[in-house]
């Protein structure tokens, strides 16, 4: 088995295998009530920004408010002091319409122009900058993988599907056949968990488990693969723009990023969504406030004491390493 299929295994892994595969499945455990979905993800940045400007408009129109009303108040004074009749009975019985008397108030006017100039730049600029920001994008797939049981329930880690993370460029779309690894053996779920995917999600995992199978050929009743295969037409949910370059082994494996920070509570989602807005000022900041992992870093350590030494003895970020450099993703 070690050397003529997985070289790559130790004895030491073969026999944890085997021992995993030899232990008793343990009690479901009961479906907690009321369990909550998917945590949408939320823009703090971008909802602090938008208060911030909508502050600033709104104190502008109390400004220019307040602004008419001591102009109102003065000019009245100014007429009772110098005997300039303002109130006349003939005028008051005949009202003119309001829409009229707006027109002819250029300070108003004014005012209200200024302010409907400003508010459409607000709605212009929050437009423009949601182009190509799919925050929350979630599609539905051929087959529904819940993260939440593979990743939360069995704790299975998140490298060991998308293994190609720590040595490449793209995180990559698990082969089937690493499904089939655990599926080969496990063609129906447990009887709570079959009975939570109906009520909280509508969705008959037994049913998903058997569009695996159609996918790889396997004749789960004769336990053996039949060579009839069909594509799975999975949808992209992660999509950066041809101008940017990330790699998925550099943030992992160099820089030690947990992939939670960047795709949040994966082990919480029962569909998986883009969590993140993956502009590039989100990348910046993560860039400004991410310390150097020093200790995973020991071919680095000369590089990193001169540096911090040239900082005052500071944290080093990954700004402080060319971080925020264009060249670095864009070249």
């Amino acid at each position: 088995l070690k050397y003529y299929q997985y070289p790559h295994l130790t004895t030491v892994d073969i026999d944890n295998i085997l021992a995993y595969t030899d232990t008793p499945k343990p009690a479901p455990a009961a479906a907690v009530a009321g369990a909550t979905g998917d945590v949408q993800p939320g823009g703090a940045s971008d909802n602090t920004l938008n208060s911030i400007v909508l502050a600033a408009l709104a104190l502008i129109l109390v400004l220019l408010v307040a602004l008419l009303f001591v102009v109102n108040s003065t000019l009245k004074r100014f007429a009772d002091a110098n005997g300039i009749q303002t109130d006349f009975e003939d005028e008051k019985e005949v009202r003119r319409p309001l829409w009229k008397a707006f027109a002819e108030n250029q300070f108003l006017v004014l005012v209200s122009a200024v302010f409907l100039l400003l508010a459409s730049a607000y709605f212009a600029y929050g437009a423009l900058m949601s182009v190509g920001v799919d925050q929350g994008y979630a599609p539905v797939q051929p087959i529904h993988y819940s993260h939440r049981i593979h990743a939360g329930t069995n704790e299975i880690e998140c490298k060991y599907c998308h293994s190609s993370a720590r040595e490449s460029k793209h995180s990559g779309i698990p082969s089937l056949n690493v499904c089939m690894n655990c599926h080969k053996s496990i063609g129906e779920v447990a009887d709570a968990t079959y009975q939570e995917g109906m009520t909280e999600y509508g969705i008959d995992y037994n049913k998903e488990i058997e569009k695996l199978y159609a996918a790889t050929g396997w004749d789960s009743d004769e336990q053996a693969f039949t060579g009839e295969t069909q594509p799975v037409r999975w949808v992209r949910i992660h999509n950066l723009p041809d101008l940017a370059y990330f790699n998925h082994a550099q943030h992992v494996t160099a820089g030690n990023i947990a992939c939670q920070q960047c795709h949040g509570p994966v082990e919480e989602m029962e569909v998986m969504y883009q969590y993140s807005p993956l502009t590039m000022g989100w990348c910046i900041n993560c860039h400004r406030e991410t310390n150097v992992d020093l200790a995973n870093n020991g071919y680095y350590e000369k590089i990193h004491e001169e540096l911090s030494k040239q900082r005052g003895g500071k944290q080093l970020t990954i700004a402080d390493l060319g971080g925020l450099e264009c060249g670095k993703c864009h070249y």
